[in-house]
């Protein structure tokens, strides 16, 4: 029950670290803070999720592994936001296909494929741990995001 409850605190703090940097780092919107706030909390939610169903145990190497995917998740979600933030339409779906268009392709090749190609030689390892807690949850985590 106190591992549960640290874990839920540690990962709060984080979520709303990385709200509060996001929040300044995009001008003080409001708005798109919240969109990468809502989902990194869907991703860490998902990863909780797989977990349970990998039978991957609540202890010290997972919480680290799920903080870590909080950065992760920031890549994924943080770049986007801010291209469709920046965005010189006025159209929510323009605004989108343009966010999704200029910074998609590089948030896919530049980020999923490169951290997939890293992960994916610890599918290899002879350690339970890696495979367990590192592959397993990075791939989870890439596969999420």
């Amino acid at each position: 029950h106190t591992n549960v409850t640290e874990t839920g605190v540690t990962l709060a703090i984080c979520i709303f670290a990385t709200f509060v940097v996001s929040f300044v780092m995009l001008g003080f919107q409001l708005y798109p803070s919240l969109v990468i706030l809502v989902s990194i909390t869907m991703v860490i939610t998902d990863m909780m999720g797989v977990m349970m169903i990998l039978g991957i145990p609540l202890n010290a190497i997972s919480l680290v592994n799920l903080i870590m995917s909080v950065g992760i998740a920031v890549e994924f979600v943080a770049h986007i936001v801010k291209s469709y933030a920046s965005s010189p339409f006025v159209c929510p779906v323009r605004k989108a296909k343009f966010a999704l268009v200029t910074t998609g392709p590089s948030v896919f090749s530049g980020i999923t494929l490169t951290k997939f190609v890293g992960i994916v030689v610890l599918a290899f390892a002879k350690s339970k741990l890696f495979e367990v807690f590192y592959f397993r949850m990075f791939l989870s985590v890439i596969v999420l995001g």
